[in-house]
């Protein structure tokens, strides 16, 4: 019973966070205000807002226009439970915390391929205030500031993200992430012939890998 509390709060506050990504680039408050249709701009009754289960009884559609919502945030709310429950269990700080970040920037990655840098210097600020930083924090850092200013082909988001992992990896390990996240990008690539990749996802779930894996062999 207290894993499901747990894992309840963890999918509420994954609903937060994609208010978040929501809200971000517009007008609307990020703390006050109703949801509303994007679409109709109806607002959204409590019904409509009840993490996951909202989206299976209503097939992810506006009630009032039936438009479409997107299904990440049904996987951003169960994901960010599963997070909150592995934290309960034996997940440390550190890497709940990238991982809670790693999925609020790959939605806004998903949605329009970057993130807030204003956002990742915020978390970044945090990061150095909270955690033991290393040689190579300052290396990932500054290729973010580097490509921020020159296009090297790589967004400084990204550099940035690698930035935040380095606090909990090694340098081994952090090259073992950027490998497996380029092949499941290359593989995503391939198999849904698009041009644009979201890639924040990718590190995000080669940073998973690479955490797990010690552990299961």
């Amino acid at each position: 019973m207290l894993v499901f509390f747990i894992f309840t709060v963890g999918c509420s506050v994954g609903s937060f966070l994609g208010l978040v990504t929501d809200r971000w680039y517009s007008k609307d408050s990020i703390i006050w205000g109703r949801s509303r249709c994007n679409s109709c701009q109806r607002v959204l009754t409590w019904k409509q807002l009840v993490p996951l289960f909202s989206q299976l009884i209503f097939k992810s559609r506006c009630f009032y226009c039936q438009a479409r919502f997107s299904y990440s945030y049904f996987f951003l709310e169960f994901l960010t439970g599963v997070l909150f429950v592995a934290a309960w269990f034996d997940l440390d700080f550190l890497h709940f915390w990238t991982l809670l970040l790693s999925l609020l920037l790959s939605k806004f990655d998903i949605d329009s391929f970057s993130y807030p840098l204003s956002l990742g210097l915020f978390f970044a600020g945090i990061f150095f205030l909270c955690f033991p930083s290393n040689a190579w924090t300052y290396f990932w850092l500054g290729l973010a500031y580097f490509s921020y200013f020159f296009d090297i082909k790589i967004g400084a988001g990204d550099f940035l993200w690698l930035f935040l992992a380095s606090f909990s990896l090694s340098l081994n390990q952090l090259l073992s992430l950027i490998q497996i996240a380029c092949i499941l990008g290359l593989c995503f690539l391939l198999i849904k012939k698009e041009r644009k990749l979201p890639f924040i996802p990718f590190l995000s779930l080669a940073y998973l890998i690479v955490i797990l894996l010690p552990q299961i062999q």
